[in-house]
């Protein structure tokens, strides 16, 4: 049996996002996978902590919950939407699961597709993490915000993190993910994502298919998505066409926006929803003002005629 530990960050308002997002990594798990789940939040009500359990009773898999204070992170640049002080979680990695050697970091709008044994396999030697280049480093970047502070030649996408704990403890990153918040400040544009960029200065390079923005997941035609245009700084048309077609993730970020803030769900999406303790399928009223004003102005795009 092959024993991976996943780390999630995530607090009550996206407990849909994370159910969905666990259970469907539990349903693409290999047969002799074995998933030890660590969730960091604020604080979660023990009937959305009972629901999470429940996902895991009967199975060989197993989650454990690991509080974080909200104020390590007083002072740091968020937002009252989505990009709270959570967003930042990640960044206690190496201190918080100190008894182990490595953790494969994941954001809760994703859907699993693949068993991740190939990704707790990489050689990490030399590298503080492996993930998904973005897009170029360059002042002419079009969507991530460059930083003279970032020596790495490309902006690496934070969603997906393959963490070596044990170098990032060795070079103190805690703290040096603290001081870039204190040096850099208000520049931060993608908050977590700039600070580990800025941090580290060897990344290990994935390929997109690894994480495949749902856009491009979506699209015959892939030049046709919004994201090509910053994309194309790092991937050619066939990159992202072989990606499309065998992603291990989709990841429901950009103009799409969250399934569980539309009207029109993917099936497949909605067929592991349909699977969740009513608990977790539970939405804020933010996710149905998404749902029913930001719908209005959602531009259709020709979609892949099979999937």
């Amino acid at each position: 049996m092959t024993d991976i530990h996943m780390l999630f960050c995530f607090d009550d308002r996206i407990r849909l996002g994370a159910g969905v997002t666990m259970l469907s990594l539990l349903d693409a798990a290999a047969e002799d996978t074995v998933y030890h789940v660590h969730v960091f939040h604020p604080g979660l009500p023990d009937p959305v902590r009972a629901g999470i359990e429940s996902l895991y009773t009967g199975t060989r898999h197993n989650v454990i919950f690991h509080e974080i204070r909200p104020d390590r992170f007083d002072g740091a640049p968020r937002n009252s939407g989505s990009w709270t002080e959570i967003v930042y979680f990640r960044l206690l990695a190496s201190e918080v699961l100190a008894d182990l050697d490595r953790v494969i970091y994941c954001d809760v709008d994703v859907f699993f597709l693949k068993d991740m044994q190939p990704y707790w396999a990489l050689d990490l030697d030399g590298h503080d993490w492996a993930g998904v280049a973005a897009e170029g480093n360059s002042p002419d970047n079009l969507t991530h915000k460059y930083f003279p502070e970032n020596t790495n030649d490309a902006i690496f996408n934070s969603a997906f993190m393959v963490m070596n704990l044990p170098r990032l403890r060795a070079q103190g990153a805690v703290q040096r993910y603290f001081d870039v918040i204190e040096q850099v400040g208000d520049r931060l544009k993608f908050f977590d994502l700039d600070v580990v960029n800025i941090a580290s200065d060897s990344i290990l390079r994935l390929p997109f298919d690894t994480m495949v923005l749902e856009d491009i997941y979506e699209l015959d035609d892939v030049t046709q998505s919004r994201d090509w245009a910053y994309l194309q700084s790092v991937y050619s048309v066939a990159d992202l066409e072989a990606a499309r077609d065998d992603p291990a993730i989709i990841h429901f970020a950009g103009r799409r926006g969250k399934p569980w803030q539309r009207q029109a769900v993917p099936a497949y999406y909605r067929e592991v929803q349909a699977r969740l303790p009513g608990v977790l399928q539970k939405t804020t009223f933010r996710d149905w003002r998404k749902k029913w004003i930001g719908a209005k102005g959602r531009r259709r795009y020709p979609m892949r005629s099979a999937l």
